[in-house]
């Protein structure tokens, strides 16, 4: 969740502060995860593997979306 305030401070206008979808995506995804997890059963270090591999590839991949396409700067 760290990385998030990270993306944040990237951002121009400050679009993952405002943005409450984002979180309540991201919510979904780990919960949806450790859902998973407990329903097969796997320890819980396997478990905590899982949902921190889920939240770190999803704020990364929020932080390369949000790098990636930018528009160049008119200065």
């Amino acid at each position: 969740m760290g990385l998030m305030f990270v993306a944040d401070w990237i951002s121009d206008t400050g679009f993952a502060r405002r943005s409450l979808l984002l979180w309540v995506l991201l919510a979904a995804a780990v919960g949806l995860t450790y859902w998973e997890c407990r329903e097969r059963g796997y320890r819980q270090t396997v478990m905590l593997w899982w949902v921190s591999f889920v939240a770190i590839t999803h704020v990364v991949g929020y932080i390369i979306l949000r790098l990636v396409p930018r528009p160049p700067r008119d200065d």
